[in-house]
């Protein structure tokens, strides 16, 4: 949701300040070796010619591009974090009539499964591990299970990205081990080194292919893989040997490999130890966290009241009007529209209502442990580091040999790929903001049937009060939760308009007890006789009354025979006494 101003909006601090400061020293590093590699262009286009300086002056875009981007990004985390009256994201659609129209993409739940969540005692946000891969880990890691999406999605993407990668080191070792006790040909010929090249450029593909940045674990619906991925990596990962072992038996000669791979693929196992250590940390420490209740406080009675059907989903709209902070509009995800239904006649029938809604939602603060806070810092650092180092080596890159030119073009790869991960992983820990609201559903049923209620029939009175009374049997329904949400905030614009899920659910007693009993004061103060409270009416009254006892006076006066109902009625209990 956009930004919504208002004079009484919350207030949530820049989660992202430290994040940002890293980003512009990082940004202000990289972009100076760009100036500078464009400074020393000319002398490089003399010294080795034109081809190199084209090379060169590819390199340098690249180095001030990067470095603009970091920089950008620096810039929007430190500058004001902007929160207005619309945030965060509703859970559902909003159906309140101030906010119908206003255009909500990222909401995650249907109102029907808000209600399943209520009546069941059950939370629809967590899902169990789908791959093989994902449900290893998280049999060591159980509480997994309980992360915000942003932090699951990339935690399964790692666990995808890393175990296609340990497939692919591990039928690359077969390989050389078959050929090493010489059960195939392969450590024969150079094969075993092209061998490794297509691992490097495999894994440099798998890890571009399907990078860990903020957009992409951002998605608001979790990431689930597919066993028959694994499947199809480890045939692919076995034909490759196949196919080459029977290409060498054929006696055809493969070319000698323009470099040796074995370090490079060293150094590529070492960062995916380190980011499947930094990743599982943190996570690790997150989910120490979470406390998954489901738990919901439920009121069901049985009341019969003389008021009319909706009174009584006017008193909860009136009582949860009571309950908005910052008189901020509630979120109604299930709009409460009543309908009543005659049976046979005008004077009986039944009606039935129902209704979901949410109080505004609360910032806070996410308990994270302190340790947590440290290593967040550490290896945000960590990353930057990565990335300046792969800064480094595109500024040093030397492209007059292949191997030269493989080995800066993967280093520098290897390097951005891992420290942009780090730095995603990071920020995702630094931009997760809870949020505590209540979540209610109201529903039930009944019947109404109506009578007549008459004040003021005597022949003296001058005035006549005539009433419908409507009898009504209402059977309710309450359901109360204590709920908080998660959800993942963002730098520069739309900061909180990320989809918000349902982490946990807490008995509501004392906001069950306060709507109940609030609602029942309200209908038994209900009057059901009309009456009139106006002054000028109440002199009106007296004149007519005024009027009614000189008629009679005047007819008593005419025929003094004639007794008043009263009077006729006293002379008559004095004679038989």
């Amino acid at each position: 949701m956009s930004f919504q101003y208002g004079s009484d909006s919350p207030e949530i601090k820049n989660p992202f300040k430290q994040e940002g400061l890293l980003f512009l020293l990082s940004g202000l590093m990289i972009l100076s070796m760009g100036v500078l590699s464009i400074i020393m262009l000319r002398g490089q286009i003399v010294e080795k010619g034109l081809a190199a300086g084209w090379v060169n002056l590819v390199i340098s875009l690249v180095l001030i591009t990067g470095g603009i981007h970091f920089l950008a990004k620096g810039l929007f985390k430190i500058s004001r974090f902007y929160v207005g009256r619309g945030v965060p994201a509703s859970l559902a659609k909003n159906m309140a009539r101030s906010e119908k129209h206003t255009k909500e993409p990222n909401t995650y739940y249907q109102s029907e499964e808000m209600e399943q969540m209520l009546m069941g005692r059950k939370n629809l946000t967590f899902h169990e591990p789908v791959t093989l891969f994902e449900r290893m880990v998280y049999s060591l890691f159980p509480n997994f299970l309980f992360l915000p999406y942003s932090m699951r999605n990339y935690l399964n993407l790692l666990i995808r990205n890393v175990g296609f990668s340990l497939i692919a080191y591990f039928v690359y070792l077969i390989a050389l081990l078959s050929g090493m006790v010489g059960l195939t040909l392969l450590t024969d010929s150079s094969f075993s080194s092209w061998l490794g090249i297509i691992l490097v450029v495999f894994l440099l593909v798998l890890w571009i292919g399907t990078p860990l940045t903020v957009k992409k674990v951002s998605y608001k619906n979790l990431y689930k893989g597919k066993n028959k991925h694994i499947a199809w990596m480890i045939v692919l990962a076995i034909l490759i040997p196949a196919i080459a072992e029977l290409i060498l038996r054929q006696g055809i000669n493969i070319p000698a490999a323009p470099f040796q791979p074995a370090w490079v693929l060293v150094f590529f196992f070492l960062f995916l130890v380190a980011i499947v250590a930094a990743g599982l940390t943190l996570s690790k420490l997150r989910a120490e966290v979470a406390d998954p209740e489901t738990e919901v406080s439920e009121y069901r009675d049985h009341w019969q009241e003389n008021v009319h059907p909706k009174d009584f989903f006017r008193a909860l709209d009136m009582e949860m009007a009571n309950l908005r902070y910052k008189e901020i509009p509630n979120r109604v995800y299930r709009e409460l529209n009543p309908s009543l239904n005659m049976e046979g006649s005008m004077d009986k029938g039944s009606f039935s209502g129902d209704t979901i809604q949410e109080t505004q939602p609360i910032y806070k603060e996410v308990d994270y442990p302190p340790l947590m806070g440290k290593l967040r810092f550490a290896f945000a650092i960590a990353g930057h580091c990565f990335v300046i180092v792969a800064a480094l080596i595109l500024y040093f890159f030397n492209p007059m040999e292949v191997s030269q030119i493989f080995s800066g073009l993967f280093y520098s790869g290897m390097f951005w790929i891992f420290g942009t991960s780090l730095l995603t992983l990071t920020h995702l820990y630094w931009g997760e903001m809870q949020f505590i609201s209540y979540l209610i559903q109201f529903q039930g049923e009944g019947t109404y049937s109506e009578s007549k209620l008459s004040v003021g029939m005597a022949i003296t009175d001058s005035t006549r009060s005539e009433n419908t009374i409507v009898r009504t049997s209402y059977s309710a329904w309450f359901l109360a939760a204590k709920v908080v949400t998660s959800t993942q905030a963002r730098s520069g614009v739309n900061t909180l308009d990320q989809a918000r899920y349902l982490m946990s659910m807490e008995k509501a007693d004392d906001m069950l007890n306060h709507l109940v009993e609030h609602m029942k004061d309200f209908l038994d103060d209900r009057e059901l006789i009309a009456a009139t409270a106006s002054e000028k009416d109440m002199n009106n009254i007296q004149t007519f009354y005024a009027v009614n006892e000189a008629s009679s006076a005047v007819k008593l006066a005419a025929n003094p025979q004639q007794q008043l109902p009263h009077e006729q009625d006293r002379v008559e209990k004095d004679s038989s006494q």
